[in-house]
């Protein structure tokens, strides 16, 4: 399946850029970060705190609630943001476990919303949470919030035994294997390779929240390290993180693009487009691709409809496929 505007159609003779994001595109992250998505708000309540917390307190279709909400490009904010909500739940309702703190207003789907209407991201997050406690209150919270471990056990959940390769540091907290093994690759390199290839042969190059590591580790799992060099990655290390623009402005000008698409499966990635478009008006043209790959699947269809995206498809072969004629 696939839904090409005119635009796309009108900008494809003279398109030379295509630009992806990785999870949910690139790879498939159902069993690899979004489990980690879900794995260390409980992970951090139990082995940190230690509360009673068992790994089913979160599911795949929590985590896309925060994603739709907005400002969540970031994992591990997004992870900061609902172990918060499970703090400030536990000191309203002290000795309370874990999985039936969500049973009070508001839920985890209430809190989303509220986020969603606040403009999104983990600062509107912090706000909501902590806008009507007093300084011992905050005070008292922000003990239990302690965002540098959240990281740490986010980071380690990730990368297992690679978190040297990775990160740099020897894990401490996690001692497993790294849930990254779990990436499974979508695109298909040999049709890229042919899409790359027609005229005007294509610059390839990856906007991405994950950090360099991470990404280059995703390109190894995807078989794009020849195809990909790191210097066409713009990850979280050069602090842009969509929808911030400026990420996709440095990747296109890195890149030396004149027109593109950048391929998502977020309404993030769409709004980074957007932005893009607004703030760099002069600039090459970039169209906003996005796939139905992502956790969330077939649901973001009818979302990815309404914002308008210019290309929305199955699968990112199927645009390789709509590029090739096939």
């Amino acid at each position: 399946m696939i839904e090409v505007s005119e635009a796309a159609e009108a900008l494809l003779p003279k398109m030379d850029g295509l630009l992806f994001d990785m999870d949910g595109v690139l790879l498939d992250i159902t069993e690899s970060i979004r489990r980690v998505n879900c794995l260390a708000v409980p992970f951090y309540l139990r082995e940190v705190l230690g509360w009673s917390a068992g790994d089913d307190l979160l599911t795949s279709e929590d985590i896309e609630l925060f994603k739709n909400a907005g400002g969540f490009n970031d994992d591990i904010e997004l992870t900061c943001a609902i172990v918060l909500h499970y703090i400030v739940k536990e000191h309203e309702h002290p000795g309370t476990p874990a999985d039936t703190l969500n049973v009070f207003k508001p839920n985890l789907a209430g809190y989303a919303r509220k986020i969603a209407e606040a403009g999104g991201g983990l600062d509107v997050a912090e706000s909501i949470c902590l806008e009507h406690f007093n300084y011992d209150g905050r005070h008292e919270i922000n003990l239990d919030y302690r965002k540098r471990e959240i990281t740490q056990v986010f980071l380690e959940l990730f990368a297992g035994h690679e978190s040297v390769e990775m990160y740099g540091h020897t894990p401490t907290r996690y001692l497993g294997e790294g849930y990254w093994k779990f990436d499974k690759p979508l695109i298909d390199v040999a049709r890229l390779t042919r899409a790359a290839a027609t005229t005007p042969a294509k610059k390839l190059g990856v906007l991405t929240g994950r950090t360099s590591g991470e990404a280059v580790m995703g390109l190894r799992v995807a078989s794009l390290e020849d195809m990909i060099p790191a210097a066409n990655l713009v990850t979280s290390d050069d602090k842009h993180l969509k929808p911030d623009p400026r990420g996709l402005k440095k990747l296109v000008d890195r890149l030396g693009v004149k027109a593109g698409i950048y391929v998502g499966d977020t309404r993030d990635d769409f709004r980074t487009v957007a932005n893009y478009a607004k703030a760099y008006p002069d600039g090459p043209p970039i169209l906003a691709a996005l796939v139905l790959t992502g956790p969330a699947g077939n649901a973001n269809a009818k979302i990815f409809r309404k914002t308008g995206a210019d290309i929305i498809a199955s699968e990112v072969n199927e645009i390789l496929r709509w590029m090739l004629h096939e």
